[in-house]
């Protein structure tokens, strides 16, 4: 039965995918895995606060005293701000689940599943009857909950600064390097340092920030770059898809983001090496994405926009397949967006991904990420007159590269097209 199970998955999958998928099976199962990713280890360059603070590298936003948008006072907001303070956590941008002011980080809210922080997390199951759907705790440990506070502070001039770092220092606590469930998952570390980053750099004179949560922080930075380059292929070859993209752009990144670790200039050069390979990969000629969703294209979209605000802010742009796989990736979602409401079919997979919440626009609502992208590409903006479509960009403030192209117009024959393929 085994022996018909792997031809039928060499059959279906090719030799590349089934030699990886058996050589990562005897690596986890002989403990090859858990000395590559070691329980305990050290930073070895890490650098102090004042130092990091007088020489802080460019990321999307400066901190709060110097962003100068226009302020949007929000009660929505507020009272976000307030249910997640009480407790409650938004699930996959749909459901409010009330998990506790104390949460540990570790339980699944449905199963009341208790994940082990001290076992390697190679031993830990993504989904069984007993523990339910991992996903349920990654969502919190994802800390993209953090851009709704950031916003709410900006917007209605509040300071939640130590409950921010309160969260994350606890975070840091209760889940040991390299331990538990939320070091299974190589695309959730990379969005949890993104998410992070604005946080350190929101708030990045706050007292709350202190040389002993630096270095903490540090460390786990550290860390999570470590666990990503030593386990990529597995997002590369058996999983490719959005994951591949996010972390070998976490990797490229990691060079202007966290100079101040030496081996960030290896691990840049190859994730950029990969990130290009993916993009063109996964991204088609016509702009259309290999896992045929919406969700995920837009998911595809917020990574452009990330990555490419940072490249040109460090003057080290792209190969033209990154921009070019990048204008027919908006232009395919532009073309299928609904005017009066910016909704898309919600066609294909959907489990409520939105890696960075910038407005407070409705989650069907693509205009905020297409019009941020847009704008990245072409220095002029997507709509016009949809005011809370501008404030994804804001979020990723002066990343324009300066030009003034044509904006984007609907194409009949295209829209004609995709209707007949549909039908």
């Amino acid at each position: 039965m085994k022996l018909k199970l792997g031809v039928q998955l060499f059959y279906n999958m090719g030799l590349r995918y089934t030699s990886y998928r058996i050589l990562h099976e005897i690596e986890k199962r002989t403990g090859v895995l858990e000395k590559r990713h070691p329980y305990f280890f050290k930073n070895p360059s890490s650098q102090s606060l004042e130092k990091w603070r007088l020489n802080t590298p460019d990321f999307v936003i400066k901190e709060r005293e110097k962003l100068t948008f226009l302020k949007s006072p929000s009660l929505s907001l507020k009272e976000k701000v307030n249910l997640i303070k009480s407790g409650s956590l938004l699930f996959f941008n749909r459901e409010w689940i009330e998990i506790g002011k104390n949460y540990d980080w570790l339980t699944n809210p449905v199963t009341n599943y208790k994940y082990n922080n001290s076992l390697h997390w190679s031993k830990i199951q993504d989904f069984s009857a007993e523990n339910g759907d991992i996903k349920y705790v990654w969502e919190k440990s994802r800390f993209s909950y953090l851009l709704t506070i950031i916003r709410n502070d900006y917007h209605n001039d509040e300071d939640n600064s130590s409950f921010v770092f309160d969260e994350i220092e606890n975070w840091i606590k209760e889940n040991p390097i390299n331990q538990g469930p939320n070091w299974k998952c190589s695309q959730e570390i990379s969005l949890r340092i993104f998410n992070w980053c604005y946080a350190l750099y929101f708030y990045k004179n706050s007292n709350s920030l202190t040389e002993k949560r630096w270095s903490e922080i540090q460390n786990v930075i550290y860390a999570s770059l470590h666990h990503v380059y030593y386990h990529i292929n597995f997002s590369r070859i058996a999983v490719r898809n959005n994951h591949a993209i996010t972390e070998t752009l976490f990797l490229t990144l990691s060079e202007f983001l966290f100079p101040f670790i030496p081996e960030t200039k290896k691990w840049a050069k190859k994730g950029r090496k990969w990130f290009e390979k993916e993009i063109k990969y996964q991204i088609y000629p016509d702009g259309t994405f290999l896992q045929f969703s919406m969700n995920y294209h837009r998911v595809l979209i917020q990574l452009f926009s990330l990555g490419l605000s940072i490249t040109e802010r460090h003057k080290k742009r792209f190969s033209p397949i990154v921009y070019n796989r990048a204008e027919l990736s908006l232009n395919f979602l532009f073309q299928c967006l609904q005017d009066e409401n910016g909704y898309l079919p919600n066609y294909g997979a959907n489990d409520g991904a939105l890696f960075f919440p910038l407005t407070e626009s409705d989650y069907r609502d693509y205009r905020p990420q297409l019009n941020t992208l847009h704008q990245i590409l072409k220095g002029i903006p997507l709509f016009d007159d949809v005011s809370e479509a501008c404030q994804d960009f804001n979020w990723l403030s002066n990343c324009s590269n300066g030009k003034k192209d044509t904006q984007l117009k609907k194409n009949k024959e295209l829209l004609i097209s995709l209707t007949e393929d549909t039908i």
